[in-house]
């Protein structure tokens, strides 16, 4: 069927119409606020008129309707309708006429005679009070959904004998109104061709046995919210199912909300083994308990099981039986819940009970009494290992497992699991607090959910016996705490088939790089919620990846490490997509790379548009445009950082040149002391006897030989002065001054080491002061290292004595000795017979002291 876009109606400019084949229109007048049926045209062949204020149908309102097969009038304020009302209407397949305020008084009870084709009537919400209406000439009716308010049981009475072709009815009360007290086999004497019944929250309270035994075409039964019921009523029930061809059961809460548990018993079931059933709903009923052989009564071809939202304890000689079980799937979720109080419990008039033909047995209840294992021993007690065994029973052909919010708390063992077909399995939403594992035997899983369950410790092993996994969710858990130490990725190393892996909401605060090695064949990936503020994990060994989600994380920039590796990836998935909102994104500086990785990349980041800077006023969606405010922004402020710190550093390297120079003597001395006391050339002083020598004498190699041949000789030999000289006391062989130049070289830093050592070894430094002396650099530096000898390690005592062996100028001379002449720590040598006798004995006396 072709069908063109739609526009206003020409009979009603409110409604909007759609040109079908031929010419024919459909039209939507849904929620328009008509008071009245407009003149409808020839060519309509489907109308909605539901959601307005109608309040009647005209006669011969859809005279000239013969096209019409679709029309609904619900939820409008019809309140009566007459034999001409559907006038007609000769070709309509589909009516529905629910929640309308009807007086049954003003409604004709031929109404449906013009609607001859009619194959789907719903008429629901209507009848709160019991009413009869004239079905029999809808001969062609396929689907009945109707109210039924019937006091004496004849709610499908004799009208209904000519519906051959009926196969479905609902009369729940769910959707409608229901009160269906009690079931005989007269009840349904009437429809016996129907397939499908939806008899739920219809307030029934007895069934009698073969209610159901006459309708040998049913495949679907739908018993659930009668509260009256319960499984004593239903056990009449079962014993008229083998003569049906039933597929679909469902019994769900035909208990009390507040009713006290309960036991299904092989009473009940046994009747169901000759059935053909495939699907079994027996969810909030209570159920505590299985009899001892009852689960062997479900039938073999069941294939769907859901007991969910029961009570059912996880021990106990029954749990082996399941193992016999040949579904395909079950659903065990919710045990355990709590029901909210405002679930009152239904009003049951017991007198209407008929006696059921399994009758209440409390020896059952005794033989069943099973002994609660002891939890407060000190030793862990595991769901899995209910029958005492690390061996987990399960059902061969089960496929489909549901274990969702039972709330159960246990850690995962080391446990095998029998041979099993088992594809999914949902543990989500319980307290399994530690996964270890491993759970062998599950080759064939592949679907694992155990989202929600405050899990912070997982092994190594856990995994290693699901290897064909494909999909892992394991987000609103505390992965947080295990993650980060898996630098080996040894954790997830065994699922190298996983496609979806959700590790969400696990306050992951960041990701070992090689974590995800294994995972080459991941499609989607996600980490939203967490706590990352880096992205350095490796992904690009992942060409298959289509989705990534790092939102709602703490990162302020992706680095280049991993931009890298999303763009090698876009190659391989042409798709790939980012998700990346919720993270406080800088517009800086510092992440200007990124930005501008944004607005040339050709992988699809995703809610740019919901995306701000954090420090612009701007979405991410513009990223080519911040980027460029940025680019404008960074580099001039680049150039002022370059430049002030160039200054910067200028000024600092002028500052410690400044000190370096200012203190070059003092730091030549520390170090050449230092290295000599290391080297064992220096001793700390005591007393004088320690030390070695009277004096050093520094002098220039031009008065050599006076020094030589009458300083020493007057001193030494004469007066018992004990003198060094470094051309005789130093290396011998070697001239210091020549070596001057070869300021790196070797020997000559040894000679330095000689020198600090004889200056601080010796009393006193006599300084043989000469034009000579003045102007060699050696000379100059043994001066200096006296003087950082006195200062230093004699607590400023003047060790230096001058000795002038010509006359110099003051004004020739350093500051520095100048220092030394001002206080009268010089001799001058009289060059003359008698003088030479005082001046020797003076320089003795000095060096004496």
């Amino acid at each position: 069927m072709v069908e063109t876009s739609n526009k206003t109606c020409q009979f009603e400019s409110r409604c909007l119409c759609t040109l079908i084949n031929q010419n024919m229109i459909k039209a939507d007048c849904a929620g328009k606020g008509l008071k009245t049926i407009p003149k409808l045209p020839v060519n309509l062949k489907n109308i909605s008129l539901s959601s307005n204020f109608i309040s009647r149908i005209e006669k011969l309102t859809f005279e000239a309707s013969e096209y019409l097969l679709y029309l609904d009038l619900s939820d409008n304020r019809i309140r009566e309708l007459s034999e001409l009302s559907f006038q007609g209407l000769s070709k309509l397949e589909t009516l529905t006429i629910s929640n309308n305020p009807f007086y049954h008084s003003a409604i004709s009870i031929n109404i449906f005679k013009p609607l001859g084709s009619l194959l789907h009537l719903t008429l629901k919400r209507n009848f709160r009070q019991q009413f009869s209406l004239n079905v029999s000439a809808l001969v062609r009716l396929n689907t009945l959904k109707i109210d039924a308010v019937s006091y004496d049981n004849d709610q499908f009475g004799v009208e209904y004998a000519n519906l051959r072709l009926l196969q479905e009815v609902d009369v729940s009360g769910s959707s409608g109104y229901c009160t269906l007290k009690i079931l005989t086999p007269d009840t349904f004497k009437y429809i016996p061709y129907v397939e499908r019944l939806d008899l739920s929250e219809c307030g029934i309270n007895a069934i009698w046995i073969a209610t159901f035994k006459g309708l040998i075409h049913l495949k679907y039964l739908d018993l659930s919210y009668n509260k009256c019921l319960r499984f004593r009523g239903f056990a009449n029930v079962t014993q008229d199912l083998p003569s049906t061809s039933l597929k679909i059961l469902k019994i769900n809460k035909i208990h009390q909300t507040f009713d006290l548990n309960t036991i299904l018993t092989k009473c009940v079931l046994e009747p169901l083994q000759s059935t053909n059933i495939t699907q079994i709903y027996i969810n909030s009923n209570r159920l505590q308990l299985f009899e001892k052989g009852a689960i062997d009564f479900f039938p073999k071809t069941l294939k769907i099981l859901s007991i969910a939202d029961n009570e059912l304890i996880f021990y106990g000689n029954y749990v082996a039986d399941f193992i016999k079980l040949t579904v395909h799937e079950v659903n065990m979720s919710y045990m355990g819940m709590s029901h909210f109080l405002k679930n009152r419990d239904e009003t049951c008039d017991h007198t209407l009970v008929t006696t059921s033909r399994c009758s209440y047995n409390p020896d059952v209840y005794t033989k069943l009494a099973i002994k609660r294992p002891n939890m407060n021993n000190g030793t862990s007690f595991s769901f899995f290992s209910s029958l005492g065994s690390d061996t987990v029973f399960f059902p061969y052909n089960l496929r489909i497992f549901h274990l969702r919010e039972c709330k159960l708390r246990y850690y995962l063992p080391d446990m095998t699991f029998t041979e099993n077909l088992l594809r999914y399995a949902d543990l989500s939403s319980n307290t399994f607090y530690d996964w270890q594992g491993p759970l062998g035997n599950l080759n064939q899983l592949k679907f694992l959910n155990l989202s929600n369950n405050y899990c912070s410790k997982v092994s190594i092993r856990f995994f290693t016996g699901m290897p064909n996994l494909t999909t892992l969710l394991v987000q609103s858990n505390l992965l947080g705490f295990v993650i980060p130490s898996d630098k080996n990725g040894k954790i997830l190393a065994p699922l190298a088939n996983l496609k979806v892996l959700n590790l969400a909401d696990n306050r992951i605060p960041s990701l070992p790089s090689v974590l995800f090695n294994a995972q080459t064949q991941l499609h989607t990936l996600n980490l939203s919620g967490n706590m990352l503020e880096t992205a350095t994990f490796e992904i690009k060994h992942m060409t298959k990846l289509s989705h990534l989600d790092i939102s709602n994380n703490r990162l302020s920039v992706l680095d280049t490490f991993f931009t890298k590796q999303l763009d090698l990836l876009s190659s391989f998935v042409p798709g790939l997509t980012v998700e990346l909102s919720g993270n406080p994104i800088k517009c800086s500086c510092e992440s200007i790379e990124f930005i501008e990785w944004l607005s040339i990349t050709k992988v699809r980041v995703q809610s740019l548009l919901h995306q701000d800077c954090r420090s612009l006023q701007m979405h991410l969606n513009s990223s080519r445009v911040i980027y460029e405010y940025l680019k404008k922004k960074c580099s001039s402020y680049t150039t002022t950082i370059v430049a002030v710190g160039s200054w910067v550093a200028i000024f600092a390297f002028v500052i410690i040149a400044g000190i370096i120079y200012r203190y070059r003597w003092k730091l030549r001395y520390a170090y050449y002391i230092v290295k000599g006391k290391h080297h064992g050339q220096i001793k700390p002083l005591r007393t004088d006897d320690d030390f070695q020598y009277d004096a050093f004498v520094s002098y220039a190699d031009e008065d050599e030989t006076f020094v030589h041949r009458k300083f020493l000789k007057y001193l030494e030999d004469d007066r018992n002065i004990r003198c060094c000289v470094h051309k005789r006391d130093f290396l011998a062989g070697n001239d210091i001054a020549t070596n001057i130049s070869n300021f790196g070289h070797h020997d000559w830093l040894i000679k330095l080491s000689y020198l600090t050592s004889a200056i601080h070894n010796s009393r006193k430094t006599v300084v043989i002061l000469s034009q000579h002396f003045l102007q060699s650099d050696w000379c100059l530096f043994e001066f200096n290292m006296a003087k950082m000898e006195s200062i230093y390690s004699r607590s400023k005592e003047n060790i230096i004595l001058l000795v002038f062996l010509e006359q110099i100028a003051s004004k020739d001379l350093p500051l520095n000795i100048l220092e030394l002449i001002q206080s009268k720590s010089y001799i001058e040598y009289p060059n003359d017979e008698y003088g030479d006798v005082v001046f020797w004995d003076k320089l003795k006396e000095t060096l004496s002291v």
